[in-house]
């Protein structure tokens, strides 16, 4: 099966929806495959991402492909390891653990509860909760919930940023 195969069949872009149709056994090798194109398709694979890990929990998924998005979307349990992740790593995780060198924008977006681990993050987006460490953050959003460490320090806004709404 492809992913293709899979969008064809499913109704709605849903977590539930596609672990209906994906075929359990062949999901690691539809990861390594498939070349998504739009952002349809980047979800559909980044759930995929997220049902091997919790799949094969306790053992931890290692993703051999570089710059996919939304690795890890939605994850719930398990973890994830992957070298340089796309945009979107981690959006609207709720437990679980991915870790990575590099991650893109957007990284954590609306994520409630798990914990990202990077060396490296372009951005991270409008959290609920969970926990971000990183050595290094070039950008965030200015609504953060989850507890977020830069480089071993707590990232704490300032009075002055919260009151003007930065």
């Amino acid at each position: 099966m492809r992913l293709e195969d899979i969008i064809k069949q499913i109704g709605n872009v849903s977590k539930k929806e596609i672990r209906r149709i994906a075929p359990m056994g062949e999901i690691k090798t539809i990861i390594q495959v498939s070349d998504p194109v739009d952002v349809y398709e980047k979800m559909v694979l980044g759930y995929l991402t997220s049902i091997c890990a919790e799949q094969m929990y306790p053992e931890t998924f290692h993703i051999e492909r570089d710059s996919l998005d939304y690795i890890g979307f939605e994850l719930e349990k398990g973890s994830i390891e992957v070298k340089n992740a796309g945009n979107m790593l981690g959006s609207c995780m709720k437990g679980g653990k991915i870790t990575a060198i590099r991650a893109g924008d957007e990284t954590g977006a609306s994520m409630t509860g798990g914990e990202i681990i990077a060396d490296e993050i372009k951005s991270i987006g409008n959290t609920i909760g969970g926990r971000i460490s990183a050595k290094r953050v070039d950008k965030l959003s200015k609504n953060q919930g989850a507890e977020i460490f830069i480089n071993g320090v707590k990232y704490k806004r300032s009075l002055l940023d919260r009151l003007l709404g930065r």
